[in-house]
């Protein structure tokens, strides 16, 4: 394989390099900040949406921190927390009269990005299309190249450990990361060359330098949040979405960003669709001057005793986009649902996480689920008619678990029977501050007779919990076709029966690879209470592999 422009940088050339003074020619510019981004050069400079990246620059975003460019060529870059990346060469000739982008610091039109820590995705633009000769990655172990594609990068040098989607407790391996989504990239260094394509995993150890390629997903792209693009972003003024280069602007007057304009002076649609990333890894339509179509979330949750009545309470309600909110780790943090009234039964109201802490957050990429607990602080909840009911989670936790989003429900099978498996949970936590184990649980769905039957094992403050009970399926129990809820009708405690308890919970997508006609997952979450109603244990649970 012939490989134009391939230069090996090692640490300490790339590290004398970001120490030279910044050219100052545009180089882009930043359509979604959040935390703290900061430019390095002379005078440093703090980043926000609209400003310009510089031909240079040195963007370092902070812990919690993340950051999206859009290049001149209409190259999208997504910045994970904790990273530094440096725009050591950014040319394309053809970004018109006027633009700064006309500098050339090499000969013809080149994009040159050092990788120095944490990482990035990134969907390249004009350059990497018309000549991805002009396009590096240069990294402490080796170079990239590329023919055109989407694909993410990740340096780890043991600040690895506790990135989205690694287990607690495991070690990541140091060296460079390469996720390739669509089409396909080289990597170089002394010791070899290897072709990455879309949907294959190479890691390059950062002592041994010698690639290796990886059979499944590394953990550190599992849950990888960061690396999804904003819906907001857009093309850079004067860029042509047809052709995929700069073009010469029609009059002195700018341009509409993210669209051409017509006859009318209305945007007329872009012509070329951009595909990014959701919240939950999956493709969604970022075509400039568009936005994706508002997801839907379901949320089940249990929190117990809730309410003036002491209630023990399990709801699940769907979420329309704007009706929920999700942190950095796309945890949920805020939703609107059902609350229980000693007068007139559940009424709506708006919960949010108040001064309270997401715990326990789980997820898992089969089903896309994620789950967790609310747990210390105060739960803020905020009635219809505008009555606070907020909650003290200082003993007992509000447990949740959400969907994918989707833009409509998953259809439901009419027929058949499917067993589900147990693959997460949060531990259990009664009211009295103690936290338990899910030991076991099932989940059973008859989609003819739209039946559920759940089973739970829960060990918590030195006794064991077991608990059995039925439920409706959609219609039958006036719900939206993909909920479901029900009452555990045998309640025992260190095996003395006379308990209560009622779930709730919502059937998920994708269903597997063997049989896409049944879901793919369920999403369960329960509240027991003793015989003598003093004693309340709640949690949540997700089911996969039917």
């Amino acid at each position: 394989m012939e490989i134009q422009r391939l230069r090996l940088f090692p640490a300490a050339a790339l590290m004398l390099a970001l120490s030279h003074p910044a050219f100052g020619a545009d180089a882009g510019s930043v359509t979604f900040a959040s935390g703290t981004v900061t430019a390095e050069r002379t005078p440093a400079a703090v980043l926000g949406r609209g400003d310009t990246v510089l031909v240079e620059d040195n963007v370092i975003t902070a812990a919690a921190s993340r950051a999206q460019l859009l290049m001149i060529d209409g190259a999208k870059i997504a910045i994970r927390p904790n990273s530094r990346i440096a725009i050591e060469e950014y040319v394309y000739a053809a970004a018109g009269a006027g633009t700064s982008a006309t500098i050339a610091t090499s000969a013809g039109d080149s994009s040159v990005i050092g990788l120095v820590k944490g990482g990035f995705r990134t969907i390249t633009g004009a350059i990497g299309k018309e000549d991805p000769a002009n396009y590096e990655v240069r990294t402490a172990v080796g170079v990239l190249g590329i023919r055109g594609t989407d694909f993410a990068v990740l340096l780890c040098g043991g600040d690895c450990n506790a990135a989205p989607g690694v287990p607690a407790g495991s070690v990541v391996p140091d060296g460079l990361y390469i996720m390739v989504s669509e089409g396909s990239v080289f990597f170089s260094n002394e010791l070899a060359t290897i072709d990455i394509n879309a949907g294959e995993f190479v890691f390059i150890p950062l002592a041994a330098r010698r690639p290796e390629r990886l059979d499944t997903t590394p953990p550190v792209f599992i849950d990888d949040s960061d690396l999804r693009f904003v819906a907001d972003d857009a093309q850079p003024t004067g860029f042509d979405a047809e052709l995929g280069t700069r073009r010469a602007p029609a009059t002195s007057a700018p341009d509409t960003q993210g669209a051409d304009q017509g006859d009318s002076g209305s945007p007329e649609a872009p012509k070329q669709s951009i595909q990014g990333i959701d919240a939950d890894g999956t493709p969604v339509d970022l075509t400039p001057g568009g936005a994706p179509d508002p997801q839907n979330r379901t949320i089940s949750y249990s929190s117990g005793p809730l309410g003036p009545a002491n209630a023990i309470f399990s709801g699940t309600v769907d979420n329309a986009s704007g009706r929920y909110r999700l942190d950095s780790g796309n945890n949920v943090t805020g939703f609107d649902s059902l609350y229980p009234d000693a007068r007139t039964g559940p009424g709506p109201a708006g919960f949010d996480i108040g001064s309270s802490a997401n715990v326990e957050t789980g997820f898992d990429s089969m089903t896309v689920m994620r789950w967790g607990r609310w747990a210390g602080g105060t739960a803020s909840i905020t009635l219809a008619d505008g009555t606070d009911a907020s909650q003290d989670l200082g003993a007992q936790s509000l447990h949740w678990i959400s969907s994918p989003g989707w833009l409509s429900a998953p259809a439901m099978p009419q027929t058949g029977t499917a067993n589900y498996a147990l693959i997460g949970s949060t531990a259990p936590t009664d009211n009295f501050g103690n936290t338990g184990v899910l030991g076991d649980a099932s989940l059973f769905a008859d989609f003819l007779n739209m039946r559920v039957d759940s089973t739970l094992a829960i060990d918590i403050a030195g006794s064991t919990w077991t608990a059995a009970g039925q439920g409706d399926i959609g219609a039958a129990a006036q719900l939206p076709a993909h909920l479901f809820d029900g009452i555990f009708g045998t309640v025992s405690i260190d095996g003395i029966g006379g308990g209560t308890g009622v779930f709730s919970g919502f059937f998920s997508e994708p269903g597997p690879a063997s049989d896409p006609s049944y879901p793919g997952g369920a999403g369960l979450t329960f509240t027991l209470q003793d015989q003598g109603g003093t004693t309340t244990v709640s949690g949540a649970a997700a089911f996969g592999n039917p």
